[in-house]
């Protein structure tokens, strides 16, 4: 969950605040071209030797004479940024984001073997990006290459199981091939989907019809008519399938309404790569570059420009809205977001900001309600359940705290911020030492620098009752490891621990005496209970107490509204 707000191409100076002063829009492009000409050695036509490795292609200038000033000078301003992305020593992943950037301008703009080439390097530096993956898939659709479209909508399948609209581009892609019953599973699949029901009706009735099952072709065709009346390329295939059945009058009617518009499919991800020919395109750009420098400033106000050419654009509403509350414009920011929802019911991170927005205003309740709202259109939302929890481990509910927790790692394990509350929910759950045990590795797995997750585990390994989670060696190993880092008295205690539990009660005592001095008059009640244990290894016993007992008291996060709206990750941002 760590990063900026949006996944962005490579770092680029932010244009000059005196934007004012420019004539037209194309003159700014040409300023900023002006700022950053293209190489002689163009890296994009040429890739440096040290990225031989990554298999990337050499993509040569295409010819760019049909296009107008404007539109080239945008192609030039994106190639560019792939070359900053290579002298800036960008990662991988920034440098095809800047490879994926430039492959959906050539797309749009119907230069297709640059796009495949771009799409190709972008999903080879970073394979695990669905949208790279998408974009080349809708693309292979697009020129007529349906194989390759079937494997690239599969491999992205795999990267988001949960986009539904997927799921009809391949069907499509499938009927194509002739593949009637693997496309017919896929339209089935989505039939009851909001924004994707009449298009898998069309294909449903289309395979019908190649099957001579005409009955059921109408009942596909008319069904999707209804939900779809601008899809009027339906009434063709509709009037076929009447006049099969020798409904001759009604296949005429159909005929004369036929025309070319097809089923529209909800696809935000599409629908995004068609909006980059518009000109707001450009200003959200620049708006995800500012963010990226953290110029908020900047950004709100190139969101502000697109928004004006654009103004329907949900998603890019929701991005204005974060650069409004983190340049201090709070009551905008929440009238932005209810505004990207009226647009965008299903919207989840508008929801969830506005839940966010919500509790920084001490309305509980409402927040409440988002976050469900949230979890009601994606259940595997991350931060919903981590916030969610948090509100039930101030409240003291602390199973229903420890189940959100558990469900916002299982969507993301890398969830940092998730796990020390988690732990402290399970402990005053009351939850077992095997959950306890299995919590803390799946911790130390992804965060093993993180000294307070050794140390539990430490304790916990150090004395426990039950012999399949019993293991004093590897406490100790840790303990040690631990006041070799930092030897404070935490540490300390938890090395007592260890030496106590192999055996080694003199060591374990004499430990404690140097912990004792630190604070027998700085924390007086610890000190007591560090008395008693050391009382037990002079004994040479391990306290009889609830070895929990010594465990930090982990309280809940303090409410923080500024972390979501700076680095909660935007699937489309605009």
């Amino acid at each position: 969950m760590s990063g900026t707000i949006f996944r962005t191409a490579a770092q680029h100076n932010a244009h000059s605040r005196n934007e004012k002063w420019f004539l037209t829009p194309f003159f700014l492009i040409l300023c900023l071209l002006a700022w950053a000409p293209l190489d002689a050695d163009d890296s994009v036509a040429a890739p440096p030797a040290d990225w031989n490795t990554r298999g990337l292609q050499a993509i040569p200038l295409p010819k760019t004479d049909n296009l107008d000033e404007e539109t080239r000078a945008r192609l030039e301003e994106a190639r560019a940024q792939v070359n900053a992305a290579f002298q800036e020593q960008a990662t991988a992943r920034e440098l095809a984001a800047a490879y994926g950037e430039l492959g959906a301008l050539y797309q749009v703009y119907a230069l297709h073997r640059s796009a495949e080439q771009c799409y190709a390097n972008a999903i080879a530096l970073d394979p695990d990006n669905f949208r790279w993956t998408y974009y080349a898939a809708y693309h292979a659709a697009s020129t007529g290459r349906m194989p390759l479209a079937v494997q690239r909508y599969r491999q992205a399948r795999t990267l988001k199981p949960a986009y539904k609209a997927l799921v009809v581009r391949l069907a499509d892609a499938l009927l194509d091939l002739n593949e009637l019953d693997s496309a017919r599973a896929a339209y089935d699949e989505v039939i009851n989907e909001t924004g994707l029901e009449a298009a898998a009706r069309y294909g449903l009735g289309q395979i019908a019809l190649l099957q001579r099952d005409y009955e059921t072709a109408i009942a596909h065709f008319t069904r999707a008519l209804e939900l779809d009346p601008a899809a009027t390329r339906i009434h063709y295939v509709l009037a076929q399938a009447l006049r099969a059945v020798q409904r001759n009058t009604e296949a005429r009617t159909q005929l004369a309404l036929r025309g070319d518009g097809l089923p529209a499919i909800r696809d935000p991800q599409i629908e995004s790569l068609k909006a980059m020919k518009s000109g707001a395109h450009i200003h959200f750009t620049r708006a995800m570059k500012a963010i990226k420098q953290h110029d908020h400033d900047a950004a709100r106000e190139h969101f502000a420009l697109g928004l004006r050419e654009a103004p329907d654009n949900a998603s890019a509403l929701v991005s204005y809205a974060r650069a409004l509350y983190l340049t201090g414009k709070v009551t905008e920011s929440r009238s932005t977001l209810e505004r990207a929802i009226t647009l965008q019911p299903d919207s989840t991170l508008g929801l969830f900001l506005l839940g966010i927005l919500a509790e920084e205003g001490g309305d509980t309740a409402r927040a409440l309600d988002y976050y469900q709202q949230v979890l009601a259109h994606e259940p595997a939302h991350a931060g919903a359940h981590y916030y969610l929890a948090n509100h039930y481990f101030r409240a003291g509910d602390y199973g229903k705290a420890a189940s959100h927790y558990e469900q916002a790692l299982e969507v993301d394990a890398r969830y940092s911020a998730a796990y020390i509350p988690h732990l402290g929910a399970l402990l005053n759950a009351g939850a077992s030492d095997s959950t306890l045990l299995k919590t803390l590795k799946d911790a130390m797995q992804y965060f093993p620098e993180q000294p307070i997750f050794r140390s539990l585990l430490a304790r916990l390994l150090a004395a426990n009752s039950d012999p399949r989670l019993n293991d004093p060696q590897e406490a100790l190993r840790l303990a040690e490891q631990l006041v070799k880092e930092q030897r404070i008295p935490p540490h300390l205690e938890v090395l007592a621990l260890a030496n106590a539990a192999n055996g080694r009660f003199e060591q374990a005592a004499a430990i404690l005496d140097e912990v004792l001095i630190q604070i027998v008059w700085s924390m007086p009640g610890e000190s007591a209970r560090l008395g008693e244990d050391q009382l037990a290894y002079q004994s040479g016993k391990l306290p009889a107490a609830d070895a929990r007992q010594g465990w930090p008291k982990i309280q809940p996060p303090v409410f923080d509204a500024q972390g979501p709206f700076r680095n909660y990750p935007a699937a489309k941002p605009y």
